[in-house]
């Protein structure tokens, strides 16, 4: 997905030029609030921003359609299942190439999936195979091959669970594979791979020609990918960050054709109101929310994240930056707000036994502070053995919402009695300091958002359980692991249903993460891009294969 227009399209992106280009190119300029990171690996990007790249770049065996089903890519069709829900065989398709002009076969996927099992992996995702058969044997000791793949011949992968796991299909089916020529994989020697995630090599649509932190990246077509006819017709893509006060203005005069995730309401009304422009929008699989740090600190006490989620009026914070009817909404509980058995309950549509839902009670939060042992002094503020309550919000610069947010967190929390100290960096340095374990003593709590990407319930375990990559605030408690283990581990919805619910009760009690938003999701663009058909699950760097500019 990377394109090779690089000196031809930064000089479009500097001169101002339309989408229309020299010739028939049809070029596409994204623009970003925020920076990537340039980490475009399948198997290690971190944010949003650098997965889009990934999603032009690469395909995994299955990909999710506009109407959010699972269908053949890089297979030829949907896996065979055995009875027993623990083997699952894929054909894949022949005459594919990566980019580089290597041919696409089952050991590429083995590869794949291989890296991700290393005991010198470091990325996020070892739990979308940690669950094979043979995982521990390859992962804690000396084995010298993953058993929990098996490519009977060059078009033929098997993949054998050690136990059924309800998200198996799209775990599995919906992973993008990497080029094992590429890789040159040798088992406990995974640094050499990670060095060349700004380099990807993918079989998809586009191919990456440059990429710079500051100017973005831009992208051509993969001419070894066989598009179907009248899909693909954008040739090049660039994707640059925008100054968020400017970036609307770059929309009007034709230096940026879209923009994704919007949620500035005096920007979308903006280009509502300009004929040459449009809004797409659709409800987001985001939920924003507040993550304390467990381990250390004021908010490693429950009692704390308890008294701030009743002390800090989310209404107001919502009702003051979302000024579109329908835009936003406080949710009821963490977790997937499309989730297909327990959205209702996330997006509070219904209120259900045992959750406890923290709507603004600043009796209740100094009652549970009193009761706690913090005691306010003469100076407002409440001191437990002689330290002052301070809560130090770790939050991201570049993200407007931000200065709505942080004054009605300041103002709530010294109604409480709690010193608020807030730090606003680059977003980059709050992705890597509370990843860090070396500074969990630097900060006390921030405010994030994730993208489930799918309608499963499944996404929670990758940050609630105990020592899961993005549970960054490293909450750990046994009774929810249990929950989500019991969830996810399971051929049966029903079982998988009852257990999540069970789940989100429990996390609305311990207050590791307060749920904060979630909204629509909005894109604005310029009416010469047409034949986008984005979803929460269906993003625009996906919905790029029917996309044109007229």
């Amino acid at each position: 997905m990377y394109k090779k227009i690089l000196a031809c399209g930064l000089a479009l992106l500097m001169c101002g030029c339309s989408t229309k280009a020299a010739g028939n190119d049809q070029v596409l300029t994204v623009g970003l609030s925020s920076e990537m990171n340039g980490t475009f690996s399948p198997m290690y990007y971190q944010t949003t921003n650098d997965s889009y790249v990934v999603d032009l770049v690469y395909q995994g065996l299955l990909k999710y359609n506009k109407k959010g089903e699972l269908v053949a890519d890089l297979a030829k069709s949907l896996p065979e299942i055995s009875e027993d829900g623990k083997t699952m065989t894929f054909k894949v398709k022949k005459g594919i190439q990566f980019s580089d002009g290597s041919k696409f076969t089952a050991k590429d996927v083995e590869t794949t999936f291989a890296v991700m099992a290393d005991p010198s992996y470091t990325g996020r995702f070892a739990n979308n195979v940690d669950f094979l058969d043979g995982y521990s044997e390859y992962h804690d000791s000396d084995a010298s091959s993953f058993r929990g793949i098996e490519t009977p011949d060059n078009y033929t992968v098997v993949f054998h669970l050690n136990k059924p796991r309800i998200d198996a299909v799209s775990t599995l089916g919906t992973q993008k594979i990497c080029s094992s020529e590429y890789l040159n994989y040798k088992k406990g020697k995974t640094e050499s791979i990670e060095k060349k995630n700004s380099k990807p090599i993918g079989t998809g649509a586009y191919v990456l020609k440059k990429f710079e932190k500051t100017s973005g990246a831009s992208l051509v077509s993969n001419s070894k990918y066989k598009a179907k006819k009248g899909q693909y017709q954008i040739s090049k893509i660039m994707i640059k960050k925008t100054d968020t006060s400017t970036e609307v203005k770059e929309l009007e005069n034709g230096t940026v054709d879209y923009i994704p995730d919007v949620i500035e309401a005096n920007k979308i009304k903006s280009v509502q109101k300009n004929k040459n422009l449009s809004v797409d929008s659709y409800p987001s699989d985001r939920e924003n929310f507040i993550i304390f740090n467990s381990n250390v600190g004021a908010c490693s006490d429950g009692e704390v994240r308890k008294a701030i989620g009743y002390g800090f009026n989310a209404q107001e914070y919502i009702d003051n930056y979302y000024q579109i009817d329908g835009m936003a909404y406080k949710p009821g509980t963490f977790g997937n707000p499309v989730s297909l058995n327990n959205g209702t309950m996330i997006r509070n549509e219904e209120k259900v036994d045992g959750v406890t839902y923290y709507d603004y009670d600043v009796e209740k939060a100094n009652q549970i502070l009193e009761d706690a042992g913090y005691k306010l002094a003469d100076d407002g503020y409440r001191y437990k053995d002689g330290e002052k309550l301070t809560v130090r919000f770790l939050a991201n610069k570049d993200k407007d919402s931000l200065d709505s947010l942080i004054p009605v967190l300041q103002k709530c929390l010294n109604a409480i009695g709690i010193d608020f100290k807030a730090n606003t960096v680059e977003f980059n340095t709050v992705i890597s300091t509370v990843q860090d374990d070396a500074q969990t003593d630097s900060w006390d709590a921030t405010y994030l958002g994730f993208s489930y990407g799918s309608p499963d319930d499944t996404g929670i375990n990758f940050i609630l359980r105990t020592g899961a990559t993005n549970n960054f605030g490293r909450l750990s408690d046994e009774e929810l692991d249990t929950y989500l283990d019991a969830g996810m581990y399971t051929s049966d919805n029903e079982v998988s249903k009852e257990n999540y619910h069970n789940a989100l009760v429990r996390q609305s009690e311990l207050c590791g993460y307060l749920p904060v938003d979630s909204t629509k999701t909005y894109c604005l663009r310029s009416k010469d891009v047409k034949g986008m058909h984005t979803t929460s699950i269906y993003n625009w760097a996906q919905s790029i294969a029917t996309a044109y500019i007229k």
